[in-house]
């Protein structure tokens, strides 16, 4: 019935109104296309700026509203909105602004439920704590993408417009809800829990290692393998910046623990060999450590693998730090000794990020 319908307008153009087909048939589309615009309103997503490369302008540090008019594809992805939190540089960037951030975000989801999503841009140097630090304090089921650049916007090849057009078109996926914390970038969506900055200035810098990312940005076509699942939310109102990160060398006599002792840290995450292994030296030191009442957790160096720490240490109260390395195991003790000092509660989250089921 409608090839007739077609046929009849057709020749009613052709014969009644001399126009040719072509020219209608142009016409048609461009309704179409408009009806269709108009018809179905682009989500509301929030664009966060917080400085970094992505930022560095010839002329000074561009505000979001000057990152979105670096891409006019923008337009066409999403109704966005901006705030520009801080500019900063990542490598001054603190767990106070951090946990701020978090704070922030959490209070604009739980009053505007028209949001779809937060873009966030951030430095490279810190952004895998940052974002490990939102996931942990996150529990809105809404896409929270991170991206970033390594090459400045003045550079001819910047890597900046690309990932943040990507990091619009991941928050806009319809299969991107429930997956945490992303981060975005040269084409990868990691999860916060696992990414890592591996390289100083390469743009595949960011790695997930035997993990894995989650997903891809094909063409602009966002792809998802899997979703992380081991998800851990601590609930808490504060946190506790002071925490030290030690990372065993060869000959380690245990000093710079003895020193975190004398300062009164708070917490110490050490960076231990292997699995967990440690000269004697450094364990009596982790020992007078506890005896202080500093909150010890145990980490390997290597960057993947779960540790095993031995029963003396369980003993005392030393937590193992599973298979997360020594920069989210701080960024989960700061968070959780907001919360608590209680032990077995902190070994438990720890257990939980790690994907250790006790229960």
């Amino acid at each position: 019935m409608r090839k007739y319908k077609l046929f009849f307008i057709i020749f009613l153009n052709l014969f009644v109104f001399g126009l040719p087909y072509h020219a209608f048939a142009l016409e048609v589309n461009t309704m179409t296309t408009n009806n269709f615009e108009h018809t179905t309103p682009l989500l509301r997503v929030l664009l966060i700026t917080t400085g970094g490369t992505i930022a560095q302008g010839k002329s000074g540090t561009l505000n979001a509203t000057d990152l979105i008019a670096q891409i006019p594809a923008l337009k066409d992805i999403a109704q966005i909105e901006v705030d520009d939190f801080i500019q900063t540089y990542s490598a001054a960037m603190t767990p106070e602004i951090q946990f701020k951030l978090a704070q922030h975000i959490n209070t604009l989801l739980s009053t505007r439920s028209d949001l779809a999503g937060i873009v966030i841009t951030h430095g490279t140097d810190s952004l895998e704590e940052t974002a490990f630090m939102l996931d942990l304090l996150m529990d809105d089921p809404r896409p929270i993408v991170f991206t970033a650049a390594q090459r400045t916007p003045d550079t001819p090849d910047s890597d900046g417009p690309r990932n943040l057009e990507y990091a619009f078109r991941t928050v806009g996926s319809k299969t991107a809800q429930d997956k945490g914390v992303m981060v975005v970038l040269n084409e990868d969506i990691h999860s916060a829990r696992f990414v890592k900055k591996t390289h100083t200035s390469a743009i595949e810098a960011f790695k997930s290692g035997k993990k894995g990312m989650i997903g891809t940005i094909d063409n602009g076509t966002v792809i998802f393998y899997n979703a992380p699942l081991n998800r851990l939310t601590i609930p808490t109102q504060a946190i506790e910046p002071n925490v030290d990160l030690i990372k065993l060398a060869v000959g380690d006599n245990g000093k710079f623990i003895h020193h975190a002792i004398k300062t009164q840290t708070a917490g110490l995450v050490i960076e231990a060999f292997g699995r967990g292994n440690m000269p004697l030296a450094v364990t009596e030191a982790v020992l007078a450590a506890r005896q202080a009442g500093l909150i010890v957790v145990v980490t390997s160096r290597t960057g993947e693998g779960r540790v095993e720490i031995s029963n003396q240490l369980k003993q005392a109260g030393v937590i193992a730090g599973e298979d997360l390395d020594g920069l989210k195991a701080r960024i989960l003790l700061i968070t959780a000794l907001g919360a608590t000092r209680d032990i077995k509660t902190i070994q438990h989250w720890f257990n939980l990020a790690g994907g250790v089921r006790t229960e």
